[in-house]
């Protein structure tokens, strides 16, 4: 298998070192990299962490094809190792197997899902993905918050700054649940969409009545009901989505264990994609955010 590129799209020489702001190579060494040897290429990536030190960069990518990215991933969701998180500043799901609750991770291809009682995951893992690190590098990886980051070629999801009719959910990923219908709140924003998810009744009616109105004049409309009736809420990235079952907690209340969501307006108008000193090269999208268990997720 060919040594990956360290790359991350940010290319730029530091004027001190000589050394790329994005991937600590040398330009030598980057004219080199598609002609030289694998285990040349492995000894480049052996000084890097040392490089990224001085330069005080801590964006880095990890020296991951898809297929290690798939198995760390579906490893983390059998061993309930931590959260993943999708969605951006404000708006963001979160999957975790509570405290003795079963996984059910199933892998097809470069497809991982998982299964649990209050939630599910759905993650897409191509060449199109890589796995970034904010960490020191001297950190099992197990014990980093790893961001997996999608190239901006494969493309984005619809954006949509009004609430919409997606008619029904066939991404779902449990069948039963893809007669439902679904409905994107629309945020507006390229990195993720926030989306609930409902059956006939009084919360697609009130849906149904407040779509083409702004996030902004929707909220206040259907925002108490959603509390109330508290339907499926589904966060979807270019990599993939989280959907989460449980009940939404009042004002006040706490998030529950296991998969949750958070919807907060004032935290959303920052306009952040990604959590401070996490910000992610302009040749990304963001799509799923790893957080080992001793980190809090939001």
């Amino acid at each position: 298998m060919t040594v990956a590129s360290p790359c991350v799209g940010t290319c730029k020489l530091d004027e001190t070192t000589g050394w790329c702001i994005g991937c600590a190579r040398s330009g030598e060494e980057i004219a080199a990299w598609g002609s030289e040897t694998d285990q040349w290429r492995a000894s480049i990536w052996d000084q890097l962490p040392a490089r990224f030190e001085e330069l005080g960069v801590t964006c880095r990518r990890l020296p991951w094809e898809p297929r290690e990215i798939h198995d760390f991933v579906a490893r983390s969701l059998r061993s309930a190792a931590g959260t993943w998180a999708v969605g951006v500043v404000g708006a963001v799901a979160e999957f975790s197997a509570r405290r003795g609750a079963s996984v059910a991770v199933e892998t097809d291809g470069a497809t991982i899902e998982a299964v649990t009682p209050s939630g599910n995951l759905r993650f897409l893992i191509d060449d199109q993905v890589r796995a970034l690190s904010f960490e020191p590098p001297e950190k099992p990886f197990e014990r980093q918050r790893i961001v997996l980051a999608i190239k901006r070629e494969r493309g984005r999801l619809p954006v949509t700054t009004a609430l919409s009719d997606l008619g029904v959910d066939e991404a779902a990923v449990r069948p039963e649940d893809r007669a439902m219908r679904l409905f994107d709140l629309g945020l507006g924003r390229k990195e993720a969409r926030f989306a609930v998810r409902c059956c006939p009744g009084i919360t697609e009616t009130a849906l149904v009545a407040a779509s083409g109105l702004p996030f902004g004049e929707a909220l206040p409309r259907i925002g108490p009901l959603l509390v109330k009736q508290s339907p499926a809420r589904i966060v979807e990235s270019a990599l993939g989505r989280i959907e989460v079952l449980t009940p939404i907690p009042g004002s006040g209340g706490v998030s529950p264990a296991g998969p949750h969501t958070h919807l907060l307006p004032d935290h959303l108008a920052t306009g952040r994609a990604m959590p401070v000193g996490m910000d992610l090269p302009r040749a990304y999208l963001p799509g799923a955010i790893f957080y080992p268990a001793f980190y809090p997720a939001s």
